[in-house]
């Protein structure tokens, strides 16, 4: 009943998907050549040609959208996730009408498929979004409901029931636990009851009408889950297996399939496909930007340098950055030439080493301003966690634990430790903390949000030495 009904669902889904993709499309073509009462040099293209051109085009963007995997159960998918696919969607689909226009001598008008590409979105966007509503109504009122048995006791599955308690929007009714522990059966643990062990799993399956059976086991129940498995080998129910990474720093973590096998990714970067594109972006801007609109400024400080003490304007030093590449960091030098001769060391308060000029470049930050270069080449990005000498990565990876799941991400010229205050001599682990907070956290806004805070924060801290 489970799989008919979804099926049912999936092809009604198919159905409407088809009318507002061909209705987009033929609205497309009105809004060009009569509603927004937009010039036309080449005529009026008659309608027979969208009509001929459409019984093509939507099959097509069906494929597309079968193939994006939109029509399958959604009931625990994010929204946000169903969105963006549905828009990547449209925009295959408006490349695949471009490529059509041009092989047929432009008989497509190209204002036609942008405004397809624009009304396509959000007709398809607004379905979902209506869809969800509507759903989540009735799910809230009791129907539509999964009948749900979870296998575990322990944390895995204390999360579990608290993702499905606190999402009563997906549907998802429990009728009980299953533990690996004869001992618990009877008793309510999560606030469930225990209805029996692993081995009487065919029948309560059968007795509750499970239609979903999640395996909450903690991976040293290994024995517990085959025996599970074997147990559930002929059941009618679908069997999903839940990962226990409750002991293990999470970074973004996501399931991929690898040639049929899925694959879970415990610790992924952030600056992923669409994601790095945007953040490469956004640093060649703002780098490029800074770099033109503070160009004097950068000449007058590089004087100013010069003249303040014996040798070069900047200093050159080799830095950690992403997947642990090293690169050459550039600064304005602020520091007397044999400030390092006793070895690499942190600024301290009031250190003796620094340049008259220098203190003040430090406490401004104006020292940093030529890692603008850094930006533009690629080796850094606007924000990230800061990166530092490799001697120290060395100490700290050996010291102090996921000290090294900061560099899943670009060095930054400022970032969120920075900009609460952790700079120069303040505790390490503190900064680290904040580190993966960002690279946890992280989101372009994000990144705007703490270049404001630094233009308000780092240019008065006095921790900045």
């Amino acid at each position: 009943m489970f799989a008919r009904s979804r099926q049912l669902f999936a092809s009604a889904m198919f159905v409407v998907d088809a009318v507002l993709i061909g209705g987009s499309w033929l609205l497309a073509w009105w809004l060009r050549f009569y509603g927004l009462g937009l010039p036309a040099p080449l005529g009026l293209a008659p309608l027979s040609i969208y009509l001929w051109s459409g019984a093509v085009l939507v099959p097509s963007a069906l494929l597309v959208l079968r193939t994006l995997r939109l029509y399958r159960s959604a009931r625990t998918a994010r929204l946000t996730s169903e969105l963006a696919s549905l828009i990547q969607a449209m925009l295959v689909i408006s490349a695949m009408a471009g490529v059509g226009s041009y092989f047929a001598r432009g008989e497509l008008s190209r204002m036609v498929i942008a405004i397809f590409f624009v009304t396509g979105s959000v007709v398809l966007c607004t379905s979902r979004l209506l869809l969800r509503a509507a759903l989540r109504g009735l799910r809230k009122g009791g129907h539509n409901l999964r009948h749900v048995l979870v296998v575990g006791t322990g944390d895995l599955a204390g999360l579990l029931l608290e993702k499905i308690h606190r999402h009563a929007d997906f549907g998802l009714r429990v009728h009980g636990l299953v533990a690996a522990d004869p001992a618990l059966v009877g008793s309510s643990v999560h606030g469930e009851q225990v209805l029996g062990t692993i081995a009487d799993l065919p029948r309560l399956s059968g007795e509750a009408g499970a239609e979903v059976i999640y395996l909450a086991l903690a991976r040293s129940e290994w024995q517990a889950e085959e025996e599970a498995l074997r147990m559930l080998a002929d059941s009618t129910a679908a069997v999903r297996l839940v990962p226990d990474l409750t002991s293990a720093f999470r970074l973004n973590p996501s399931v991929e399939d690898f040639d049929g096998m899925p694959v879970v990714l415990v610790t992924e970067s952030p600056e992923q496909g669409w994601n790095s594109v945007l953040k490469r972006a956004f640093d060649l801007f703002g780098s490029s930007l800074g770099l033109l609109l503070l160009s004097p400024v950068l000449l007058l400080l590089a004087i100013l340098v010069r003249l303040d003490s014996p040798g070069p304007v900047f200093y050159m030093q080799e830095r950690v950055g992403l997947n642990g590449r090293r690169f050459r960091m550039v600064k304005f030098r602020s520091m007397r030439m044999d400030a390092e001769s006793g070895g690499p060391g942190w600024t301290t308060k009031d250190d003796p080493r620094r340049t008259p000029l220098g203190t003040w470049l430090r406490k401004l930050s104006l020292d940093e301003l030529p890692q603008l270069w850094n930006v533009f080449a690629g080796d850094m990005s606007l924000v990230g966690p800061r990166p530092e000498q490799p001697q120290f990565v060395e100490d700290f990876r050996g010291s102090i634990p996921r000290y090294m799941l900061r560099h899943h991400v670009k060095a930054g010229m400022t970032g969120w430790a920075q900009v609460n205050g952790l700079r120069g001599d303040t505790p390490l682990s503190s900064r680290i903390e904040y580190d993966l907070f960002y690279v946890q956290h992280w989101s372009l806004w994000f990144d705007v949000r703490i270049l404001m805070l630094t233009v308000v924060r780092v240019f008065r801290d006095a921790s900045a030495y």
